[in-house]
């Protein structure tokens, strides 16, 4: 039985190092290269490799440095005696890597809870989808009950089991969140055949674009469209009927929303998930066939509640909605029949927020004609206060007047929509740094704590408030002396919450 992976910070032995120069095969500089020859030192040509799974697995090995193997027994020659030996020594299934909440680059308004505990769930996950590949890669019985062609294959193939188990943690950094993709036998086995059928001389191009996770992540996908009868467009809509809409297909269903979600996505994580996504709402994906290959890429996905949409994430799981797909996803609500959950919440903006958002981040600024998104990656405040309705000067020396700051906007002045800037992506510390004058009111506190002014040091430039400075006692403590400076020591014009 396999047992479950639990010591992900397992280091490989150096057991393949050998630094004697007599057991180091080098390619001569001056060796005719063809087409299908390679520049990793210690490599045959691609085409004399026995199969391309060992030429594989020397490319990985001569470009991975956990492993410590020798360039001098990655040749053709030798390439299946290094793999058998290094399947002896070394627990392969234990070179994968956990996520960091330290160091992944979050939205500085999601809580330090919220990140602790979503990087611990997606570690489960990895942990979990990672252990369903073992038992198939490494347990005879159990691929030979799912596929006996497909067991056949992986039998005493040690390069393609490394291959494969390369493919599927590469996608996996400390720094990002994602999840291995599901198994699945036919598209394995397909993905397999595909890279069987290419040609020893075709092997050096072939097999770079697009990689092994690629091809199979796109031919997972392509096979489940293909059985919905979709897979013949370029661009599709899928919904994935909730647990209570379709209470006896939710396996199929919850598996389905595994296979199509993104690997940024929480539905692609394990069982529970995409369970959770599933449980009272359908599950809106929009997939599109990408360049250069024509493989598919799930672009949006939206949850619903209640019968509306109720969250909207684009490939990259932001909270922000892809600002190009922004009438498109309109447009399918529209056509669809359906509606926007409303609200700001710690995670994010409800449905009907988030694409407020991203509509005005597509907005341009009258002057620069630069949209609110490019203003903010380019750090210029003019523009962002231009778009946002905030009005300013331009000193003498460069820094900034403006009238009134308060660290959100109103999205929709008739529903009361209103969304604070760090939902924009908008870094405050950047935005205040030239601003040399407040006239009026310099608003760092919200009755709502999504709403508090998200700086980490006092404006540097700023000399002068003529409003009042609204703050919380934390502020308060923290910024006393700035405070106290900017106000000209007016103690009336500092109004401190209790909360």
């Amino acid at each position: 039985m396999i047992q479950p992976i639990f010591n992900t910070d397992f280091k490989t032995k150096n057991i393949y190092s050998n630094t004697s120069p007599k057991h180091v095969h080098y390619i001569s500089a001056l060796h005719k290269c063809s087409c299908d020859s390679v520049a990793f030192t210690g490599m045959s040509q691609a085409s004399e490799y026995k199969t391309v799974f060992d030429f594989l697995a020397a490319k990985i090995l001569s470009g991975n440095k956990n492993y410590n193997v020798n360039s001098g027994i990655l040749s053709a020659s030798k390439i299946q005696s290094t793999m058998r030996d290094l399947f002896k020594s070394v627990n392969i299934y234990e070179n994968f890597v956990k996520t960091d909440y330290t160091k992944i680059k979050w939205k500085n308004y999601i809580p330090m809870d919220i990140r602790e505990n979503s990087v611990d769930k997606i570690n489960v996950a990895r942990n979990l989808r990672l252990n369903q590949w073992i038992n198939v890669l490494e347990n005879t019985e159990q691929a030979q009950k799912i596929n006996p062609e497909l067991a056949q294959k992986l039998k005493n193939n040690n390069s393609l089991k490394f291959v494969i188990w390369h493919a599927i943690t590469s996608e996996l950094k400390a720094d990002n969140r994602h999840i291995p993709v599901p198994f699945n036998e036919d598209a394995l086995l397909k993905t397999i055949n595909r890279y069987e059928d290419i040609e020893p001389i075709d092997r050096n191009v072939t097999c770079a674009k697009p990689s092994f996770i690629e091809y199979y992540t796109h031919r997972l996908r392509d096979n489940l469209l293909m059985k919905m009868g979709l897979s013949n467009n370029d661009e599709v809509w899928v919904k994935i009927p909730s647990i209570k809409h379709d209470y006896k297909n939710r396996t199929t269903n919850i598996e389905n929303l595994e296979i199509l979600s993104n690997k940024n996505w929480c539905t692609r994580s394990s069982d529970d998930k995409a369970a959770d996504a599933l449980a009272d709402g359908d599950f809106y994906i929009y997939l599109k066939r990408t360049k250069p290959f024509n493989m598919w890429e799930p672009m949006v996905g939206m949850t619903s509640l209640k019968g509306k949409i109720d969250q909207i994430q684009g490939k990259e799981n932001d909270n922000i909605v892809p600002l190009n797909l922004v009438g498109k996803i309109k447009e399918f609500i529209e056509s669809s029949n359906l509606k926007f959950q409303s609200g700001i919440l710690d995670e994010g903006p409800k449905a009907a927020q988030a694409i407020m958002i991203s509509e005005k981040l597509n907005e341009k600024d009258f002057y620069t004609g630069k949209t609110l998104y490019h203003a903010i990656k380019d750090n210029d405040s003019k523009s962002i206060f231009g778009i946002l309705g905030v009005d300013y000067t331009l000193l003498n020396n460069g820094n900034l007047k403006i009238k009134n700051y308060k660290p959100s906007y109103n999205l929709d002045l008739n529903h009361g929509y209103i969304a604070p800037y760090s939902m924009f992506g908008i870094n405050e510390d950047k935005l205040l740094n030239s601003v040399q004058i407040i006239d009026g009111n310099f608003v760092l506190y919200g009755k709502n704590k999504l709403f508090n002014s998200l700086i980490t040091k006092f404006p540097p430039n700023l000399k002068s408030v003529t409003g009042k400075v609204i703050c919380n006692q934390k502020q308060f403590a923290k910024y006393h002396d700035d405070i106290m400076r900017v106000v000209g020591g007016q103690k009336s014009k500092i109004i401190v919450s209790a909360y």
